[in-house]
């Protein structure tokens, strides 16, 4: 059953238009959709990164296609199809797909009456609570944002303009979320951290009294964690990008515009500086800051601090060409282990030849001592 998205129509001379780029083909076709490369049928926009993909544009039936302008002296292999040249096709091609397959408009819900706002609560204009949301006493929640269905808002929390909280958030008390906040469905912030000490062989939660504040134009994916401080607040720094099911523990200090990516964690009272990336799976343990600039590969076990401007791989950490070096010296180790042993067969071999030579040695002096 076809969908009911909103699809518009564009002709390549409008995309040109629009983009301020170049055309290198017929340009009386159009386009109402758009799709990759292998998948895109004759009326859908599809694109090519570099000129190494240009070889899939062979299989498709992609008619108008968004490429770099590097390839232009290539596209003569490709006749009955329009190219659309650009310095960055990817960017140009997605700035395209959204005005093809605009978002739904957003609907003035205001308090739905199935959400449970307290009397206490502020709500700026144009805000939308929607269905299922529970709201606690005190908060504060800014002009124009979208709280979602499911969403929880605990007692104290603060929350900025233009924020999208997505279904079944939780943000706990006290929890401060800056201007043009998202965060998407079933991410909890400002629960307790993981922090015990034992008495008398009993594990004893120790008191978790900070909050979590999240900074302007930072983006949180779905499932992710984020626990409040012990004392003092977990910061997320400003622009910065969360993926999907990353945990941030108490404490933490994230600095402005890092990259989380998803599954990666950060144990407590960590802290990064600017434009840090954490690759897939990379796990930082606790207390250990990561520098300016500092790029942590997948899987990559941090647990110690890091310098910025450095990319580090491998556990432990260390920088990625001392990393590659050892991995290339243990795919050699088979070769290796095979010329030891080669080497010790040799060495016995010689031991052997200088035992009977010593031997022999030994034996004319012996007949030499005899005959005197």
């Amino acid at each position: 059953m076809a969908g009911t998205r909103i699809k518009n129509t564009l002709q390549a001379q409008e995309i040109v238009k629009i983009l301020g780029a170049t055309m290198v083909g017929p340009g009386d076709c159009s386009v109402n959709g758009a799709d990759f490369i292998e998948r895109a049928t004759a009326t859908q926009l599809a694109f090519v990164g570099c000129k190494r993909n240009l070889k899939r544009i062979s299989g498709s039936n992609a008619k108008l296609i968004i490429a770099p302008e590097t390839v232009r002296d290539h596209l003569h292999d490709f006749p009955g199809r329009t190219f659309i040249l650009v310095n960055e096709p990817e960017a140009a091609f997605l700035q395209i797909v959204g005005l093809l397959l605009p978002e739904r408009r957003r609907n003035a819900v205001g308090i739905s009456p199935r959400a449970v706002v307290a009397a206490t609560t502020t709500i700026g204009p144009k805000t939308n609570i929607h269905s299922f949301v529970t709201v606690g006493e005190d908060v504060v929640i800014g002009e124009n944002c979208d709280i979602e269905p499911g969403a929880v808002i605990g007692d104290g929390c603060v929350i900025g303009d233009d924020v999208r909280i997505g279904p079944n958030v939780v943000l706990y008390r006290d929890t401060i979320v800056g201007d043009r906040v998202g965060i998407d469905a079933g991410t909890v912030i400002g629960s307790e951290g993981f922090g015990y000490r034992t008495v008398e062989g009993r594990h004893e939660r120790l008191l978790h009294a900070g909050n979590v504040r999240i900074c302007d134009d930072v983006e949180i994916g779905a499932c992710t964690t984020i626990d409040r401080a012990k004392i003092g607040s977990t910061v997320i720094g400003k622009g910065t990008r969360i993926d999907d099911q990353v945990m941030i523990a108490h404490n933490c200090q994230i600095g402005e515009h890092n990259l989380l990516v998803s599954h990666t964690g950060i144990a407590g009272s960590s802290s990064t500086g600017a434009y840090v990336v954490c690759a897939g799976q990379a796990g930082i343990a606790d207390h250990v800051h990561l520098g300016d600039g500092a790029i942590v590969g997948a899987k990559t076990g941090v647990h110690r601090d890091m310098p910025g401007g450095q990319k580090y791989l491998g556990i432990p950490a260390r920088p990625a060409g001392e990393h590659a070096r050892e991995v290339m010296a243990l795919k050699r180790l088979p070769e290796m282990r095979s010329t030891v042993k080669d080497l010790q067969k040799q060495l016995s071999a010689l031991q052997e030849q200088m035992s009977q030579l010593l031997a022999a040695a030994g034996s004319q002096v012996d007949s030499q001592e005899k005959a005197a």
